[in-house]
């Protein structure tokens, strides 16, 4: 199984986690339907296409910063459920009118860092995302979850990654039915956490399946026994999510 592996880092990111209601609260990595959006960014797939022609990309994600959080009040335009023609009108009334918003408590993540892990069934599609990240392009700008929060990335490598049975470590986000067990370094704090994450999106963007998933905020490796994962020649031990 060959895996391409870069780095995408910026400033700020905002992942929504689809369970929020009016605060908008972020997971603190990329998902793998917005891992797929980053794909078909770099690859200049469109909005309508991306989750069609993505769908043969397995995907891993490693949290590479600790996570550091900021809650930050933002203001919203109340445009409702406005066309093109109908958003023009709005917005040539807006300075007659007042501006019309509303205020909503945002959490944001400061200085994110991952490692995006991608293999692929597809060899041909493969080839031209490996052939893409080597020259480090992209055909469409690419951000960490909001379109104003952009990013950058950084080719690793290509690699031949081998499924292992068993492993005392986990380096990228993992499943919980993939955990077995979990230790604990003594006299050293650590955090983990657990959150449920969309897998799957339909055409129209809306959810088709959730997986439950353990990872690191500290950035460190997990610490166990963990199943049926992937081992790459540089020492990691990761998941692709199908």
């Amino acid at each position: 199984m060959r895996v391409a592996v870069f780095d995408i880092w910026g400033t700020f990111a905002h992942f929504r986690k689809f369970w929020t209601t009016s605060s908008s609260l972020s997971y603190p990595f990329p998902p793998p339907p917005t891992i797929r959006g980053i794909l078909g960014a770099i690859l200049g797939y469109r909005k309508e296409e991306y989750i069609k022609k993505t769908s043969p990309f397995k995907v891993g994600v490693r949290i590479l910063n600790p996570v550091k959080r900021l809650k930050l009040s933002m203001n919203f335009l109340h445009t409702g459920d406005l066309g093109i023609q109908d958003f023009e009108r709005f917005a040539q009334n807006i300075r007659k009118r007042g501006l019309l918003h509303t205020q909503t408590v945002v959490e944001v993540l400061k200085n994110p860092k991952y490692r995006i892990y991608v293999s692929s069934e597809d060899p041909q599609r493969f080839e031209e995302l490996e052939e893409t990240l080597k020259g480090e392009e992209n055909v469409y700008t690419i951000s960490l979850g909001w379109a104003n929060f952009l990013a950058k990335y950084s080719y690793i490598g290509t690699f031949e990654g081998k499924p292992v049975e068993k492993s005392p470590k986990a380096d990228s986000i993992v499943p919980v039915d993939k955990v077995l067990s979990l230790e604990f370094e003594k006299n050293a704090p650590q955090y983990l956490a657990r959150d449920r994450i969309p897998l799957h999106l339909a055409e129209d963007r809306k959810p088709l399946s959730y997986t439950s998933v353990v990872y690191s905020l500290d950035a460190k490796p997990l610490r166990g026994e963990f199943k049926d994962l992937i081992e790459l020649p540089t020492g990691e031990v990761i998941h692709l999510f199908p």
